[in-house]
């Protein structure tokens, strides 16, 4: 699950499925890292080369 907002991630956590945020959304990164993303990005190319490598 990608997540701009801690409602996101928290759906994610509730439902025992991995999630990455994106800071470039609706709310701060320090609400974001409560939900325990695996990684929160800054840059949608940075969260694309990301997903890329997660598929090899």
């Amino acid at each position: 699950m990608v997540g701009d907002t801690t409602h996101d991630l928290q759906m994610a956590l509730n439902a025992a499925t991995l999630s990455v945020g994106v800071s470039y959304g609706a709310h701060p990164v320090e609400d974001l890292l409560d939900c325990e993303p695996l990684a929160i990005f800054d840059v949608f190319d940075d969260l694309q080369q990301w997903l890329i490598r997660q598929r090899s």
